[in-house]
């Protein structure tokens, strides 16, 4: 008899994780009502980095009901149980389809392939009840059995009877189990395992193919299928709709004034509103939010920050508190709040000098050094009259800038005058190590600092070496590789700048050893 073309089975969809195959095939009959066909995979080994373990399922809509195929390769290992029944979890919850479906988001689910799960007893009692065919106590002492009866892997599925040997570990071509040195001890690895109201389970045995370690596990199933009538749902549901309408109607229904989800839902209490629905909440009536009306009993009365955030809760404490308040109170918080205007009139700072007439931060304030800010519409004062007016408020001189400035041009001559820095109308000389630096490189000279009033400072730096006899020196040759520049000083400022007849050390650079 041959075979009409509509019986043979052609392969719908196949899917592979490095060991785990999976391959689909359907009759050719069957393919006009298959539809929404989808793959997908999921590593578990090294964490989920390695496919050497993982799964490989195979999903599809069989006329309405919902298919779902998973091929599992779980670790290895005696005592490794809680490692699978980690990447079962994984694979259940991680592995996703199109429009993010689960495993779980089917009616009928079947789970095939090496678990891995064993036997917990020694290899020569194994041994001796696989001899004996005592498969009860082989499978009361299953892992995977244990681990179902205790809910931590595969819930709510099922296992027919198993009425096979252990499927591992055989050597190869043989029906011997392991005979090499690692004994490995016979086990139950190869399992299938079912989930679904329309699955009936016919078979559940083994191949006697014996070109692996393992023996091939299959099983066959009958599931029934639901089809609806597309058409003849779209009908039913009209006509559903049309008689619902005719009994609104004839009942005088107006949904404008009335809202059917509220019927029999009055307050609890008078005062209350009565219950909320989907359509109708009674905070946004009057199309407004709702703002509570509560007000204290009296104007110096608050809420009670003591009680519990739980308006139900049992507690002694009141809903009000009264505080206190003085007349000391307002008046504080009244002149907190007062800001003087800012006082237009001169303002001046003045600065102590040292006996020799030079600003610092040390000696007799023989000289006084004006820092004037003006305003726009006042001119400046002149010396005199401003150091004369004994009401002018006398504030503390500010810190000398320790940023040092740079020398002005030098003159021809053993006199060589720095020039004059203006910050907000006080002259400032230049800085101590520029100065030292600029007279250590020409040799030993008098330095000419000029202040207010014309007056200056002369400064003689001591002499390390011969007094040059030229009036006239050549510009500081540029550093030496490998010396240490003076300027590494920043410290030496005004106050190193002495009175009149003292002498400042002149800085040399710093010669390697």
């Amino acid at each position: 008899m041959k075979r009409s073309s509509e019986d043979e089975y052609v392969l719908l969809r196949s899917g592979q994780l490095v060991g785990a195959a999976l391959l689909v095939f359907v009759r050719s009959r069957a393919l006009k009502k298959i539809k929404n066909v989808e793959g997908s995979v999921k590593k578990t080994g090294m964490s989920g980095i390695a496919g050497n373990k993982g799964a490989v399922a195979i999903r599809l809509d069989y006329a309405n009901t919902r298919i779902c195929l998973v091929t599992a390769h779980l670790a290895a290992g005696f005592a490794n149980y809680e490692e699978r029944n980690r990447d079962y979890r994984t694979i259940s919850h991680g592995l996703r389809f199109q429009r993010n479906r689960s495993i779980d988001d089917h009616d009928t689910i079947i789970w095939l392939g090496d678990f891995n799960y064993r036997i917990g007893l020694s290899d020569d009692k194994v041994r001796r009840l696989i001899r004996s065919n005592d498969l009860g106590t082989l499978y009361e002492n299953d892992q995977l059995n244990l681990q179902m009866i205790a809910g931590r892997v595969f819930p709510y599925y099922s296992e027919a009877q198993i009425t096979f040997l252990p499927t591992y570990k055989y050597d190869n071509g043989t029906d011997e189990y392991d005979t090499s040195e690692k004994a490995r001890i016979p086990a139950w690895c190869d399992r299938i395992l079912r989930k679904g109201n329309n699955l009936k389970q016919i078979d559940y045995t083994t191949a006697p193919l014996r070109f692996s370690d393992h023996r091939p596990v299959y099983a066959t199933f009958q599931c029934t299928i639901s089809s609806i009538d597309e058409q003849q749902k779209e009908k039913l549901s009209r006509s559903l709709y049309d008689r619902r309408k005719q009994d609104i109607a004839g009942s005088g229904y107006n949904h404008e004034k009335t809202d059917e989800d509220t019927v029999g839902y009055n307050s609890i209490a008078e005062g209350l509103p009565p219950a909320s629905s989907d359509r109708r909440k009674w905070w946004l009536d009057n199309a407004l939010p709702v703002r509570s009306q509560v007000r204290p009993p009296q104007s110096n009365m608050v809420l009670n920050p003591a009680r519990p955030s739980n308006p139900f809760a049992a507690t002694h404490e009141p809903d009000w508190v009264m505080i206190a308040r003085t007349e000391e109170f307002g008046k504080a918080e009244r002149k907190s709040k007062t800001v003087p205007a800012p006082p237009n009139r001169l303002e001046e700072q003045r600065l102590p000098l040292s006996p020799s007439g030079h600003p610092g931060r040390s000696g007799s304030a023989s000289g006084m050094v004006n820092a004037v800010s003006y305003g726009k519409s006042e001119t400046p004062p002149s010396p005199s009259s401003t150091s004369a007016d004994p009401s002018v408020g006398r504030k503390p001189a500010p810190l000398v800038p320790k940023k040092p400035v740079l020398l002005s041009t030098p003159s021809t001559g053993p006199n060589r005058s720095l020039g004059n820095v203006s910050n907000m109308g006080t002259q400032i000389p230049a800085s101590a190590p520029a100065l030292g630096r600029y007279m250590s490189a020409n040799g030993p000279s008098n330095a000419q600092l000029s202040r207010p009033g014309g007056s200056s400072i002369n400064a003689k730096p001591r002499s390390n070496g011969p007094r040059p006899t030229s009036a006239s020196q050549p510009p500081p040759p540029p550093p030496r590789r490998g010396t240490k520049r003076s300027t590494a000083r920043t410290d030496l400022l005004d106050d190193d700048i002495g009175d009149e007849g003292t002498t400042i050390p002149s800085l040399q650079p710093l010669r390697p050893n």
